[in-house]
C-alpha cells in the first residue's frame, strides 16, 4: 500500500477555531484519539519467521502474520506499535483540580454540522488523588505500522511512502517484537480529532511525552499517565495537521493521480486557514542507522 500526505502547522490559538472549519467542511463531529505508540528498533535483520513467535496465534487473521513477516524481513528500520486509549483509562492528575482552561468537549457539536443535540456539560473536577486508573495493560489492543522512508525525486508535492499494519496480539508485545529483531526504545502518546472527508483522513494532533524522570522505563508502562500532566513535544503548544490517503495499488499511476487531486482539492479549501504543504523527506526517515 502507498500513503499520500500533506501538513500543516497550526499554531495552538487557531486549534479551536480550525475544528469547527473541519467540522463544517467535513460535515461531521470530530473523533477524538488517543493512541499510545510504541518505538521498536531493529538490532539484528530479522530473518523469515517460519512459526509462532509469541502471542503470534492470536493475530486476527493468517495474512496479517504474512504481512507481518514481509514488513519486518527487509532494511533495518524503526518502527512504531499502536494502541488506541481512552481519556477514562489513564491515569489520575497530579493535582486534585486544575487550573488550566478546559478542552472543548467532544460532544459538544462543532459549527456547521447538522447535529443539533445540546452540549454536554464539561467536568471541571479532575479524578480524585489515588483513584486507580481504568487501564489494563493485558487487554491493549495493538497494531504494528510500518512506514518507509518517502520516495525521492518524485514530480508531485506531496509525501508519498509505501505503508502496512497489521494486527498483533493483546497485552505485553514486547516478547513477540523481540522475536522479530526488535527492541523497545521509548514511547509517547498522540491526542487528537480525526474527521474524514470523501477518502482523505484528516488528522490534527498534537504530540506528548511522559513528565521527566530519573528512571525511564525499559518497557512499554503498565500504567500510564493523566492527559493534563503529559508534556507537549512542541513546547508552544502547537498541533499538526495530517491530510492522508491510502491507495491499495501504488503501482496504478491512475489511482495515484486521483489522489494527489483530492489532496490538491482539499489544499485549496484550507488555503484561507492553514498551508497544507509536502513534508521534509529526511525529517520522515524511519532506517535503523
Amino acid at each position: 500500500m502507498h500513503e499520500l500526505l500533506l501538513f500543516a502547522s497550526v499554531p495552538v490559538h487557531q486549534h479551536h477555531e480550525l475544528l469547527q472549519q473541519l467540522a463544517g467542511l467535513t460535515a461531521m463531529q470530530p473523533r477524538h484519539a488517543i493512541e499510545r505508540r510504541l518505538i521498536f528498533k531493529a538490532y539484528r535483520k530479522p530473518g523469515l519467521i517460519t512459526g509462532r513467535v509469541g502471542g503470534s496465534q492470536d493475530l486476527q487473521q493468517s495474512g496479517d502474520l504474512q504481512r507481518v513477516n514481509k514488513m519486518l524481513n527487509g532494511s533495518m528500520f524503526y518502527t512504531q506499535v499502536v494502541g488506541p486509549v481512552s481519556e477514562k483509562e489513564l491515569g489520575p492528575a497530579s493535582t486534585s483540580m486544575s487550573t488550566s482552561v478546559p478542552a472543548p468537549d467532544p460532544d459538544t457539536p462543532m459549527a456547521g454540522t447538522d447535529e443539533s443535540k445540546p452540549p454536554a456539560p464539561v467536568p471541571n473536577a479532575a479524578v480524585p488523588d489515588g483513584e486507580a486508573s481504568a487501564y489494563d495493560y493485558e487487554q491493549q489492543p495493538w497494531r504494528l505500522e510500518f512506514r518507509d522512508i518517502p520516495e525521492a525525486a518524485t514530480r508531485s508535492a506531496i509525501t508519498t511512502r509505501v505503508m502496512a499494519s497489521a494486527a498483533l496480539p493483546r497485552g505485553d508485545i514486547v516478547p513477540s517484537m523481540n522475536a522479530w529483531g526488535y527492541g523497545f526504545v521509548t514511547e509517547y502518546l498522540v491526542e487528537g480529532d480525526i474527521f474524514i472527508h470523501n477518502d482523505i483522513v484528516i488528522f490534527l494532533h498534537r504530540v506528548l511525552h511522559y513528565p521527566s524522570s530519573d528512571n525511564e522505563p525499559r518497557e512499554p508502562r503498565r500504567n500510564l499517565t493523566a492527559l493534563k500532566d503529559m508534556e507537549p513535544l512542541e513546547k508552544t503548544g502547537s498541533y499538526v495537521l495530517q491530510a492522508s490517503i491510502t491507495v491499495q495499488d501504488g503501482t496504478n499511476q491512475e489511482t495515484m493521480k486521483t489522489a494527489s487531486q483530492h489532496l490538491f482539492g482539499l489544499r485549496e479549501q484550507l488555503k484561507s486557514a492553514v498551508r497544507l504543504e509536502q513534508a521534509d523527506r529526511l525529517s520522515l526517515d524511519t532506517r535503523a542507522k
